[in-house]
């Protein structure tokens, strides 16, 4: 395993959008299922979502038109309410990232032409997720181990896995990956504050939503263009998407928050919210800036 370090570390500032821009959207349901989470999606419009099932299980579906498509792997242990199989992204092959529960903590799989491969860091001692997928062939992610959290990139074709840690931050994840193998990192302090930041070709840079409590990066696409969650100082979570230098905000209509995940090369953003109406519940989205 090859562990990097520091190369560059630099806060950047953006600016925001004006309110010129509008945002389109539509709810994604899954029948029987509650907090509904979209989590990805691909250039022709298949998405991964994840959902609680009517047994209290975590379960995800792969959503291709009218088509939903339940993925279990075949590993999973179902330790008690929350465990199950999470899928977090999908690729414009059809492959899925995403996370299964073990006897104890969890591990990550990749799903391709219905095969599912784990993906377990070899230094990992509680626990490893796959979080981002690109079409090149790296999987993006975070695993646990005695000192900490920490993100990853695993090459699938050498099977090789590079750490990745944030200077000065006390956990990484590794959210999102492109074709460019730019890393989309989130990373916290101390205090459980979220940030943002990119990796790229040994260099880490800061990158957080101006003005918002917590930023929290998911998605990124070839253009480099970022979905991100971002929470404000009255602890309302929006939707934000960076792009070309520049953070444009977008809410669902009538929800209390908005929390976007993943973005395809379309600019086509997928996420949940919470409607005003019950803001406890979850309900996926599709969507898009115009």
């Amino acid at each position: 395993m090859t562990k990097l370090g520091i190369t560059l570390f630099a806060t950047l500032a953006f600016g925001l959008a004006g309110s010129a821009q509008t945002f389109t959207s539509h709810p994604v349901r899954i029948p029987g299922g509650a907090a509904v989470q979209v989590t990805g999606i691909n250039d022709s419009g298949t998405m991964v979502a994840n959902y609680t099932d009517t047994a209290g299980f975590a379960a995800c579906v792969m959503i291709s038109g009218s088509t939903m498509t339940q993925l279990v792997d075949p590993n999973q242990v179902l330790v008690g309410p929350g465990s199950g199989t999470s899928c977090w992204a999908i690729n414009n092959a059809g492959q899925i990232a995403g996370s299964y529960s073990a006897s104890s903590f969890g591990n990550g799989f990749l799903y391709s032409n219905g095969v599912y491969s784990d993906i377990i860091v070899p230094t990992a001692t509680a626990g490893t997720t796959a979080y981002g997928l690109n079409n090149t062939g790296s999987v993006s992610g975070s695993f646990a181990d005695n000192v900490g959290q920490h993100a990853f990139v695993y090459n699938v074709s050498a099977g090789t896995f590079t750490t990745l840690d944030v200077p000065g931050a006390a956990f990484t994840l590794g959210a999102g990956i492109n074709d460019s193998g730019e890393v989309v990192l989130q990373w916290l302090n101390s205090s459980f504050t979220y940030f943002g930041a990119i990796y790229k070709a040994g260099h880490f840079r800061v990158l957080n939503v101006p003005n918002m409590a917590d930023s929290a990066p998911y998605g990124i696409n070839v253009h480099g263009w970022i979905n991100f969650a971002g929470r404000d100082s009255n602890g309302v979570w929006h939707g934000f998407l960076y792009k070309g230098g520049v953070f444009t905000q977008y809410d669902v209509a009538n929800s209390a928050n908005t929390l976007g995940f993943g973005i395809n090369d379309s600019g086509v953003m997928v996420g949940f919210f919470n409607p005003a109406s019950a803001s406890t519940t979850q309900v996926g989205f599709q969507g898009r800036i115009h």
